[in-house]
């Protein structure tokens, strides 16, 4: 996975920084790209769409081709745009962020600096924070071991022959789970094609309680 544009445009001073991140999420992209090459795969999801022989379950199977044309569509932006973990990061902490003061931010920028969380901030406003926290999440020590985890883990998926489509109803299982949660960073994500791809970061965000914790605890727990 690479670093979005919007951390070379935003934080032009500290290219260093934007270095790292890209070489720190390089391999997600790499090893989702291998999952996609298994399409046919994954016997489990393929069993769901026998319901489309029986009229009482139509709904099931226009929610599985659903959920199957927008996991195409994730895969699409993850060639073409190379930024999905970094915005869906990104998208969480803009929602959180939007209609906080200047104050407000500077107590939360205080707190953080105190549990040593150091964030890059061009200026103190909603945009460039959300950057900064987005950028020094993305570098965290426990981003990247999530990162490492789940890619081991489809790797082992990979091998047993479960490929793609056992993928796809990960992802599918985990945005029906988000939706739950937090319906408001669902709709988000919605919006933005991007919720079939949550999968990639729910163990971070499952592991800094994202959903229950305040803000200044996540952001804490995402970095370290």
């Amino acid at each position: 996975m690479y670093h979005s544009d919007l951390i070379i445009n935003g934080i032009d001073a500290d290219k260093q920084m934007a270095l790292q991140l890209d070489k720190a999420l390089s391999g997600v992209k790499d090893q989702a790209l291998k999952q996609a090459s298994k399409i046919g795969d994954g016997a489990t999801r393929l069993l769901y769409y026998t319901s489309c022989f029986t009229d009482n379950y139509q709904d099931v199977c226009a929610r599985l081709k659903e959920e199957d044309l927008r996991f195409l569509d994730g895969i699409a932006q993850l060639v073409t745009k190379r930024d999905i973990i970094y915005r869906m990061i990104h998208i969480y902490y803009e929602e959180i962020f939007r209609f906080k003061t200047r104050s407000q931010l500077e107590a939360i920028q205080s707190s953080l600096l105190k549990a040593g969380v150091v964030i890059s901030a061009s200026t103190l406003n909603n945009q460039a924070f959300v950057i900064g926290i987005t950028t020094t999440v993305c570098l965290g020590i426990s981003f990247n071991a999530s990162i490492i985890k789940w890619t081991s883990k489809t790797s082992a998926l990979a091998v047993a022959g479960l490929g793609l489509y056992g993928t796809v109803q990960h992802a599918a299982e985990s945005a029906e789970r988000l939706k739950l949660m937090a319906p408001m960073y669902y709709n988000a994500l919605y919006l933005q094609k991007l919720e079939m791809m949550y999968f990639l970061v729910e163990p971070i965000f499952m592991k800094a309680r994202a959903f229950e914790s305040d803000v200044i605890s996540t952001i804490i727990k995402m970095v370290k």
